[in-house]
């Protein structure tokens, strides 16, 4: 049976998806975009579009993968 994915987030554009893939990889969960065409991301680059790019994580690392991310984009206090 595949593993079934499912969408993290949207990226601005693909090259902000490959960073937040690397990041979530880095942390060892996997990651990928959901649009893995170069034809599509080589459109959006020459036609101007702004679509976002889908972030997916196998549906197992979801949770994982939330709290990494939310942890990465809150604010450290000083205590």
């Amino acid at each position: 049976m595949a593993e079934k994915w499912v969408v993290l987030m949207e990226a601005a554009n693909d090259i902000e998806a490959d960073i937040i893939c690397g990041f979530l990889e880095d942390k060892g969960i996997p990651a990928r975009k959901a649009d893995s065409s170069p034809y599509s991301g080589a459109m959006r680059v020459i036609g101007g579009s702004a679509l976002e790019v889908q972030v997916l994580v196998p549906h197992n690392f979801l949770e994982q993968a939330e709290r990494v991310i939310r942890d990465f984009n809150e604010p450290e206090t000083d205590s």
